[in-house]
């Protein structure tokens, strides 16, 4: 059976929130003018390691998550 992560909203919060904080350095870091474009890029690049994240130290649910247990949560 396939599981849904019940915390979607809360990952896509948290990315958010990550992704505002640090736009602006890495358009200037990646020569990128656009910010969309620099969103998308950042995502390309550090989403796979932000969910991992989330999903491994911040998550409530991690110890019982089926999802979470490739991330070997702590």
């Amino acid at each position: 059976m396939f599981n849904e992560c019940k915390h979607l909203h809360d990952i896509l919060d948290a990315q958010k929130a990550i992704i505002e904080r640090h736009v602006d350095q890495h358009k200037w870091f990646q020569g990128i003018e656009d910010k969309e474009r620099a969103v998308c890029d950042f995502i390309e690049k550090y989403g796979f390691i932000m969910r991992e994240f989330y999903c491994s130290r911040i998550c409530v649910d991690r110890f019982e998550c089926e999802l979470a247990q490739k991330y070997d949560p702590r």
